[in-house]
C-alpha cells in the first residue's frame, strides 16, 4: 500500500467516523419520546411522535407537554428547516374554509392536501397507515399560523407560530 492509498484510507475512516458521530446527535428531526425540548426557554417533554407522508413530501410532528397544556411541534425541511409550535384549540368548524377568522385574526389557506401516517410512537391518537386531510393557514403577515386536520370526519385545530431553530435546545432522555 502506497502513501497515497494510506491518505485515502485515513480520509475515508475520518469521514465515516464523523458521519457516525453526527447520526448520534439529537436534532429536531430525530427526537425521541421522553426527550426534553426547550423552546424559547420553556421546557416541554416529548410525549408522542407522528411522521407523515403527503405523496413523497414528509414531515414530523411531536406531541409536547409542559406542566399544563399540550402542544405540537411541526418540523419539515424544504429549502430550509421550518419549525412551528402549535397549541390545540377547540375547533368549531366541520370543514376547511378558504378564509377563517379566529379570535380577531383572519387566516388565509396556504395549502391543503391529504397525508398518510408513516410512523407512530408514544401517546398519540393515530395508527400507522391512517390518512388525514390537513390545511395550513397564516395571517397576512405570516406570523400567526392555524392548522386544521380532519381525521375520519373529526376536526382538530391548533394555532401557532414559526420558531427559529436557534431557540430550540434538546436534552436527550437518559
Amino acid at each position: 500500500m502506497g502513501f497515497i492509498d494510506r491518505i485515502k484510507n485515513i480520509s475515508r475512516a475520518n469521514k465515516t467516523a464523523k458521519m457516525e458521530m453526527e447520526s448520534n446527535e439529537i436534532t429536531v428531526f430525530n427526537m425521541r419520546v421522553g426527550d426534553i425540548v426547550s423552546i424559547e426557554e420553556v421546557d416541554y417533554e416529548v410525549k408522542g411522535i407522528l411522521k407523515f407522508n403527503d405523496h413523497g413530501w414528509r414531515w414530523t410532528e411531536y406531541k409536547l407537554k409542559d406542566s399544563r397544556k399540550t402542544y405540537w411541534l411541526s418540523v419539515e425541511e424544504d429549502d430550509e428547516v421550518e419549525i412551528c409550535l402549535y397549541r390545540e384549540v377547540v375547533a368549531i368548524i366541520t370543514e376547511a374554509p378558504r378564509v377563517y377568522e379566529y379570535k380577531g385574526v383572519t387566516y388565509y389557506m396556504q395549502e391543503g392536501s391529504d397525508a398518510k401516517v408513516e410512523y407512530v410512537e408514544g401517546q398519540v391518537n393515530a395508527v400507522k397507515g391512517e390518512e388525514v386531510d390537513y390545511y395550513e393557514y397564516s395571517d397576512e403577515d405570516g406570523e400567526n399560523l392555524l392548522s386544521l386536520e380532519i381525521w375520519n370526519g373529526e376536526v382538530e385545530m391548533a394555532i401557532g407560530r414559526e420558531i427559529e431553530d436557534y431557540n430550540v435546545v434538546i436534552y436527550p432522555k437518559s
